[in-house]
């Protein structure tokens, strides 16, 4: 009988997904978490590793980043000082869709990385 635990390891490490695998898996995420966000349940914050994990496959791959595009990273001015005291909230819009981050640099790259993928704006 094979004793699982004895088998030999693969010689190579499991191959990297293609960078579409990656836009096609974080625009599932991207929908759960606009969804959170347009109609939040209680006061809990959405984070979301797997589209932060995504972003940074694709960017870090060495594909040419697009020089522009609809997908834009900015911010939204705050009364009084938020999180981390910034006075600002990080964005990334297109059209009417409107994505909150925790920071200014996620936001850029997310905007980036959403370009790349050639993501639609998020019906709502």
């Amino acid at each position: 009988m094979d004793d699982p635990q004895s088998r030999p390891l693969p010689e190579h490490p499991i191959e990297e997904l293609a960078p579409q695998t990656y836009c096609q898996r974080a625009a599932l995420e991207l929908a759960a978490l606009v969804r959170h966000q347009r109609k939040p349940r209680h006061r809990t914050r959405r984070e979301s590793a797997l589209l932060r994990r995504c972003v940074e496959q694709v960017l870090g791959s060495g594909e040419p980043a697009p020089p522009a595009g609809p997908w834009q990273a900015g911010a939204r001015p705050l009364k009084r000082p938020g999180r981390g005291g910034l006075q600002y909230i990080p964005i990334v819009t297109r059209g009417k869709t409107t994505i909150m981050l925790s920071t200014q640099r996620e936001a850029e790259e997310l905007a980036t990385f959403l370009n790349y993928c050639g993501t639609q704006e998020l019906g709502g």
